[in-house]
């Protein structure tokens, strides 16, 4: 056995979400589900504590409110001051729309409505929050735990959504160790990221399996996860339950920016319709993300399809007394169960459409039919939201199933699993290709002779062919490496730096595109350090420019490892030479 393996270590997960966050707990010396802690004591307003399995994903800045000391975040934020919330969006902002996106986001990400302090960029942010975050976790770790924690090592597992850009994953993981994960001296800390799709399979599917019955092995399951923000779909075929749970990706993961915040815009979009500059003019504190008003929103939207009456929400508007804003005085205004609909409908459109899809893709790839989707992350827990899903695939014998525990917490719940190894997906799809631009030899009657040019070393080429090192759907394991071999005209004493961009593609791996076209999206460049490279074994040839030499190598792209993202080695005469950085494009 491995030090790895036999070596005592705390685990904690660790879901950021774009509305709320929660974590939960186990030491590696424990089984299984029964065993996790979940967080469910926070800092509260005014120096008390409030009892929740997760806390409110916002911080307020001392900086932007005179009246406080400090940064305030979570249940701590007093009320009526300005708060920064829902910026985990902002961290993707520069991704592609995909057609299950919520239509409003982008326009009021470009109006401003979700804003970040001046000077400070959506991973600042991030960043800072996350920073409260980890030194909870570190406070609650050490009232257990005592000077004991100084001595053990923390796997940390953040969840991230499926859709997101490799950039995304990126700044998550920046943002996470500037916030102190994995940062402590004279241990063995670690950041590791998984699908919150994926953690939410995990622990909802280890939750039923203790139902006999309830799942079987082999069955086909969806797990759609309706965060604050995004849905995410992960399709799996059940391949054991004991004496561990180990899934199989059917198809890449699908999702879009159409989560319960979309509800939320719904209102606000209602609002300014009807009640105009009455409602605009009022502040943040008044109507933005953590008001009472939006509190008592947020309620409604757990007790809407339920039997439980809906709360009058309180929000004083200088307007006068209508149908819905039924005393002015008071500032009351109370919604019905046909305005509600109005404001869920749009929403669920999209997530029925994003299950359908992956219901297809699954069958698609597998030839058998889904016959259960699990939904988890808070906006599953709604009433409402699995009626219409049911009503909708019964047609299908498709069962909707929430875990018996909270969906809320399943994916933190999950993460903990994943890094127990008490669970697994042990073959997943990938969710996009990639591949880098080639010159290929000119070809007489294939090529058209315009294009081509001539290098330095007499050969013919022809620009702009796609190499693709990974197709859309390929399957990745923990352990899977893609080589990709590369010839380059380098310069000798221009530099240090080997920079070759990388490309990927969100189209399906059949309609993958041969040459390079608006359908293929420049990830970053892929920055290889030349300085340990001996360039005498290569061929030369001086020229006008200066002495250039054809450099052979390889760039090995990492998938599937237990950090959650994509890494790269250089590589010569088939030995690594050092490791690769990226940088990212920045979209225009």
């Amino acid at each position: 056995m491995t030090e790895d393996k036999v070596r005592h270590h705390i685990i904690v997960g660790v879901d950021y979400g774009t509305t709320y966050s929660g974590v939960s707990i186990i030491p590696s010396s424990k089984a299984g589900l029964n065993d996790i802690i979940q967080c469910d004591t926070w800092t509260g307003d005014g120096g008390g504590t409030t009892t929740a399995l997760k806390t409110p994903s916002r911080i307020a800045y001392s900086s932007e409110n005179g009246q406080l000391r400090e940064n305030q975040w979570g249940y701590g934020i007093e009320p009526g001051v300005r708060q920064c919330a829902w910026m985990k969006l902002l961290l993707d902002k520069n991704a592609k729309a995909s057609p299950f996106d919520d239509p409003d986001l982008k326009s009021d990400i470009d109006a401003g409505l979700i804003s970040l302090p001046s000077g400070k960029t959506a991973e600042d942010v991030t960043s800072d929050y996350l920073k409260e975050l980890y030194e909870h976790i570190m406070q609650t770790l050490r009232r257990k735990m005592g000077g004991v924690l100084d001595l053990t090592d923390i796997r940390f597992w953040l969840t991230k959504p499926a859709i997101w850009s490799d950039e995304a994953e990126s700044q998550t993981l920046r943002a996470a160790k500037k916030a102190g994960f994995g940062s402590r001296p004279n241990v063995k800390d670690e950041i590791c990221l998984i699908l919150e799709p994926e953690a939410g399979a995990l622990a909802s599917i280890t939750s039923l399996k203790r139902n006999h019955g309830a799942v079987k092995l082999k069955d086909s399951v969806i797990i759609c996860d309706c965060g604050g923000g995004t849905v995410d779909l992960t399709a799996y075929i059940i391949e054991a339950l004991t004496p561990k749970l180990s899934l199989r990706e059917s198809c890449p993961p699908i999702g879009g920016k159409c989560g319960g915040t979309s509800v939320d815009r719904q209102l606000l979009n209602w609002m300014t319709k009807r009640y105009g500059e009455a409602f605009l003019e009022l502040d943040e504190k008044s109507r933005g993300p953590g008001s009472e008003f939006m509190k008592g929103f947020e309620l409604n939207k757990k007790k809407f399809g339920t039997n439980v009456p809906l709360t009058a929400l309180s929000l004083q508007m200088d307007h006068d007394e209508d149908e819905f804003y039924t005393d002015p005085d008071e500032g009351t205004l109370v919604l019905n169960d046909e305005t509600m609909k109005e404001f869920f409908e749009p929403v669920i459109d999209k997530i029925k459409a994003l299950i359908q899809k992956q219901i297809d893709s699954a069958k698609e790839a597998t030839g058998q039919d889904v016959n259960k989707v699990l939904l988890v992350g808070g906006f599953g827990d709604s009433a409402y939201l699995k009626s219409r899903l049911q009503t909708h695939l019964q047609s299908q014998k498709i069962s909707v199933h929430v875990p018996h525990q909270s969906s809320w917490g399943a994916v933190a719940k999950g993460a903990v699993l994943r890094g127990l190894e008490a669970a697994n997906v042990d073959m997943r799809k990938s969710r996009r290709s990639y591949g880098i631009v080639l010159n290929v030899d000119y070809v007489e009657g294939v090529h058209d002779r315009s294009e081509s040019f001539t290098n330095e070393f007499g050969r013919v080429l022809v620009p702009n062919f796609m190499e693709w090192a990974i197709r859309k759907g390929t399957e990745i394991t923990d352990k899977t490496r893609v080589s990709i071999p590369l010839e380059r005209i380098v310069y000798i004493g221009q530099g240090t730096e080997l920079r070759t961009t990388l490309y990927c593609c969100d189209e399906d791996a059949k309609t993958t595109p041969e040459r390079k076209n608006e359908a293929v999206k420049e990830v970053g460049c892929i920055i290889s350090d030349l300085s340990g490279v001996d360039f005498s074994s290569f061929e030369k040839k001086r020229t006008p420019h200066g002495d250039v030499v054809k450099l052979k190598f390889e760039i090995l792209i990492i998938l599937g490892g237990r950090q959650g993202t994509v890494s790269f080695q250089f590589c010569v005469g088939g030995k690594t030479v050092g490791t690769a950085d990226i940088e990212f494009a920045k979209s225009t």
